[in-house]
């Protein structure tokens, strides 16, 4: 976990000092600039609050994820924040077995189905005003099955299955749209860098659509 977010820290840094300064992006209202406002040690109307949803397609295999987030912009081009998320992962196998009704070698299908829930920490830079650099550690808890049993007379499958925690790290880049003085909306392709055979991520790229709203500065 300290890996994480030390891996955070890096990117966090790294992605300040690639940003390009000229001409402000503003992710927060730019009715900062014409009220003058008490220096407190929170601001509200920085916050974003939205989020989006995603889907992954491998070979057999997809994933979908709602992820409602909020964020805190730190400049006009850089914000940090964190998102909930519920996901789903389906896997197709073949197998064969003895059906002993049939007295038949028998082929057959499962579906490994996984429910999972997360949460991660993003650090996102908007670049040369249209373009997005993300970096999201993530948790998150998932079903993981070691077996299965086939009741050799129907073919039911049976699980042995339990929960586990899986970390991974995304990497990504999208194409952001400002909305007027309001916030934006994204859609991202991330890559997890850990590549856990047990995360949903494996082995494919994560697509993903958002929007990010500032609802505290009118």
């Amino acid at each position: 976990m300290k890996k994480l977010f030390f891996a955070m820290f890096l990117l966090t840094t790294a992605l300040q000092v690639i940003a390009n300064p000229s001409e402000s992006f503003s992710l927060y209202n730019s009715i900062q600039k014409k009220k003058k406002k008490k220096d407190t040690a929170f601001d509200r109307t920085r916050l974003l609050l939205g989020g989006g949803g995603g889907f992954g397609a491998g070979f057999r295999a997809f994933s979908i994820n709602v992820t409602p987030s909020i964020a805190y912009c730190i400049t006009d081009n850089f914000n940090i924040g964190t998102t909930i998320g519920f996901n789903y992962y389906q896997q197709a196998e073949d197998f064969q077995y003895f059906n002993t009704t049939t007295n038949q070698v028998t082929d057959a299908t499962f579906k490994y189905k996984y429910p999972g829930y997360s949460f991660s920490i993003f650090a996102r830079q908007i670049i040369a005003q249209r373009f997005m650099l993300n970096l999201e550690p993530e948790m998150t808890n998932v079903k993981v099955v070691k077996n299965y049993d086939v009741n050799p007379t129907n073919g039911k499958v049976t699980e042995d299955k339990y929960r586990l925690n899986i970390s991974s790290v995304l990497a990504g880049i999208g194409y952001v749209q400002k909305i007027s003085d309001l916030g934006y909306s994204y859609v991202m392709v991330c890559y997890d860098l850990t590549q856990n055979p047990n995360a949903r991520y494996y082995q494919t790229f994560d697509y993903r659509a958002g929007i990010m709203m500032n609802l505290f500065n009118r």
